[in-house]
C-alpha cells in the first residue's frame, strides 16, 4: 500500500496493475514525491497504519532537481525515488512451523535462503543491470536507500538475517548507503523487529509493542531478546569483507541461537 503515497506511483499503477492490481516486481520509480505529510505503517488499537484527517498534504514536498543522462538526452529530475522489490515468501512453504515460532524467529526454515534474498535485492539496486539509456539517471537519483523490516514483514523472515542480507547486498552496490528503520509495531509482523535490538532494548521495544501486564496476546515473547544486537553485529563486521559476512550466514545454526549470536562465534 505504500505505493499509494507517492502521486507518480499511484498514477502508474491505476493503469498498469492489471487483474492483480499489484504491480510487478522488482520495479524502480524515479522522481517520485511523497504527497501526504505524514505515514505510518504501525498498528494502533487495532487499527494498520495511521493518516491524518486533517492537514494531510505534504507542503514540504520535495523541490530538488538534479540533471540527469536519459538516452542521448540531458533533464531534470526530482532527487528521490522508490523502489519496489519483494523478498523470498517464507511463510508460503513454512507449513510445518507456526506463526509463533515465525514470529519469534525460531525456525529452521528463516535460515536457508540467504542467496536469494541477496540477489533479489542487489537485482533491484544494481545501476549497471538496468538499460544502459537510464543507468546514469539511476546512479544520480538512487544515493541512499531507505528501509525497515524487508523480508521479515507478512512473509515470515527472520527479522536478524533479513537485516544482515539486506546489508550484506548493499554493500556490493556502489556509492549508495543504507538507512536502516526498526518498528516496534510494524502492521505485518508487529513486535519481531523488536528482535534485532540487544536484549534490554528489544525488552522496551516489545513493551511498546504490547504495553499491558501479563502474557495474554503477546506474539513475540520477550525469552526471544537474546545475545547481542544489531549496533554490536555491525560493529563486528565493519571492517570485514562481505565474503566473510556471507560465509557466516551460510553456517549459521538451528533456531536455539539466534542468528547474530551464531554469526558472532563464526571465525
Amino acid at each position: 500500500s505504500l505505493v499509494q503515497f507517492y502521486g507518480e506511483v499511484l498514477a502508474f499503477s491505476f493503469f498498469a496493475a492489471g487483474r492483480t492490481k499489484m504491480l510487478p516486481v522488482p520495479v524502480a520509480f524515479l522522481g517520485t514525491r511523497r504527497y501526504m505529510s505524514f505515514l505510518s505503517g504501525e498498528t494502533d488499537s487495532g487499527v494498520c497504519g495511521y493518516i491524518k484527517q486533517q492537514n494531510w498534504l505534504n507542503e514540504g514536498i520535495r523541490r530538488s532537481f538534479v540533471n540527469v543522462g536519459v538516452g542521448l538526452r540531458t533533464v531534470p529530475m526530482v532527487a528521490s525515488s522508490f523502489v519496489a522489490v519483494a523478498s523470498k515468501c517464507i511463510a508460503c512453504f513454512a507449513q510445518s512451523c507456526t506463526v509463533d515460532n515465525l514470529m519469534n524467529n525460531k525456525c529452521d526454515v528463516q535460515r536457508r535462503h540467504l542467496d536469494e534474498d541477496v540477489g533479489l535485492w542487489y537485482g533491484a539496486y544494481e545501476s549497471s543491470l538496468y538499460n544502459g539509456a537510464i543507468q546514469g539517471a539511476f546512479r544520480s537519483v538512487v544515493r541512499r536507500i531507505g528501509t525497515g523490516p524487508w523480508g521479515a514483514g507478512d512473509w515470515r523472515g527472520d527479522s536478524q538475517q533479513s537485516f544482515l542480507a539486506v546489508w550484506l547486498a548493499s554493500s556490493l552496490l556502489n556509492g549508495v548507503s543504507l538507512d536502516y528503520y526498526v518498528y516496534s509495531r510494524f502492521c505485518e509482523n508487529a513486535g519481531n523487529q523488536c528482535l534485532v535490538l540487544d536484549e534490554q532494548a528489544c525488552k522496551a521495544c516489545l513493551w511498546r509493542t504490547y504495553p499491558w501486564q501479563g502474557t495474554a496476546g503477546k506474539l513475540v515473547s520477550e525469552s526471544s531478546c537474546a545475545g547481542p544486537g544489531v549496533h554490536e553485529t555491525v560493529q563486528r563486521f565493519r571492517r570485514r569483507s562481505v565474503a566473510e559476512l556471507r560465509d557466516a550466514l551460510l553456517k549459521v545454526s538451528d533456531p536455539s541461537r539466534s542468528v547474530f549470536s551464531s554469526v558472532a562465534s563464526k571465525r
